[in-house]
């Protein structure tokens, strides 16, 4: 059962191919372990993600007692499967997805895996028949004219969006035609404004220097300094936790590792508080949460980033440009947002440090890894042989 309680502070494709269900084919006798098998994957996955999504429908039930979910799942839908167990189930609510993975290309492996695991999901109680993964890159859901886009539209708007990237969000400069994933948020956030209910946005992201394109992160520059001269709040918060409150000092912290990441951090979680404002009406920001952990285990930071920002609309009416009606109406504020994200990127949790301190923790995390995997056909003695031996 999901505890409600707070957590500590805080290959593209181009052909799209449907996924179907079939009879099951004899699984394969050996399964590679791969590097998100690790069991801090699964404390994220289940003390953020899952965490996050249970208090989200505890405080706002879904319509219709569905949870509309878009994501980017492996081929072993490990995530559905822990979703279905550790939320649905325990919130008496039922799961439609929608999922991308390029991988999923016909003939291949990967396209077979995809099959097996989509047809055992699908048969779960609580997953609705709907659900589908598609072999296609989500960011083709910018382009209104793919199928990943008519697919998105169709299904949305979602509870929960699920952006688990391998890569950096920010790697890829601004202004890129095609697969952009700014662009695909963009025409994510514009799907979105049709709900009027609270959802969650799930981000994974590396945030090291060779994940950060220098053109994004001069644009996140500037706005983070407009908020240091314009926003007292935001400026103390920043001197208080990141030791920056001028725009020579800024630029100085994101020449370092240790400090670019914060900055970074703060800086997006900035772009989509802007992106958010603009809605008609303006939907707030709140940065929940922010686990992390190492993948280059010499970076001197966590360098891949989990940010969990739950969305909620606001109902401030429209100005009126004739003045008929003019009765003052407070809108959200930018700089109060801002404030707030920075407040909680400073109270980060590395995944890494946890596990560490607490041997039993580390523990469980390794059994539910180890029972995922087992729904998925792994070897699951073998699993904790490998564990040893990484």
């Amino acid at each position: 059962m999901m505890n409600d309680a707070e957590p500590d502070d805080q290959e593209h494709a181009d052909d799209i191919v449907e996924v179907v269900a079939y009879e099951a084919p004899m699984p394969p006798t050996a399964k590679d372990f791969l590097p998100w098998h690790r069991p801090r994957k699964q404390y994220v996955r289940h003390h953020q993600w899952c965490h996050e999504i249970a208090r989200m429908i505890s405080d706002t039930p879904p319509a219709g007692g569905v949870l509309k979910y878009l994501g980017l799942p492996g081929v072993d839908l490990l995530d559905l499967r822990h979703f279905h167990a550790a939320v649905c189930q325990d919130k008496s609510v039922d799961l439609r997805f929608l999922g991308f993975n390029s991988s999923a290309r016909p003939a291949s492996k990967a396209n077979t895996e995809l099959n097996v695991s989509l047809d055992e999901v699908r048969r779960l109680p609580r997953v609705d028949p709907l659900s589908d993964v598609i072999g296609d890159n989500f960011a083709r859901v910018a382009n209104q004219d793919s199928i990943a886009f008519r697919k998105a539209r169709e299904l949305g708007p979602y509870d929960v969006i699920n952006l688990d990237l391998c890569d950096g969000f920010g790697a890829q400069a601004p202004g890129a035609l095609d697969n952009s994933y700014y662009e695909a948020v963009r025409s994510l956030m514009a799907l979105q404004a049709r709900t009027m209910n609270p959802w969650l946005l799930l981000l994974t992201t590396r945030a090291d220097k060779p994940n950060v394109n220098d053109e994004v992160l001069q644009v996140l520059l500037r706005k983070y300094i407009s908020n240091l001269a314009d926003c007292a709040p935001f400026r103390e918060a920043s001197r208080d936790f990141f030791d920056i409150e001028t725009a020579d000092a800024l630029n100085a912290a994101a020449d370092t590792p240790t400090g670019l990441l914060p900055v970074f951090l703060t800086g997006l979680c900035k772009w989509f508080v802007a992106m958010a404002l603009e809605h008609q009406p303006p939907t707030t920001v709140e940065l929940r949460s922010v686990f992390g952990y190492r993948v280059d285990t010499s970076a001197q930071h966590e360098d891949l980033i989990s940010l969990a920002l739950k969305f909620t609309p606001t109902f401030v009416p429209a100005g009126d440009p004739m003045g008929l009606a003019n009765h003052p109406v407070a809108a959200p504020d930018e700089g109060t947002l801002a404030t707030r994200a920075l407040k909680r990127v400073a109270k980060r949790i590395d995944a890494d440090k946890k596990l560490a301190e607490d041997g039993e923790l580390h523990q469980r995390m390794i059994d539910a890894t180890a029972h995922l995997l087992g729904l998925a056909r792994y070897d699951v003695a073998a699993y904790k042989v490998w564990l040893q031996t990484a």
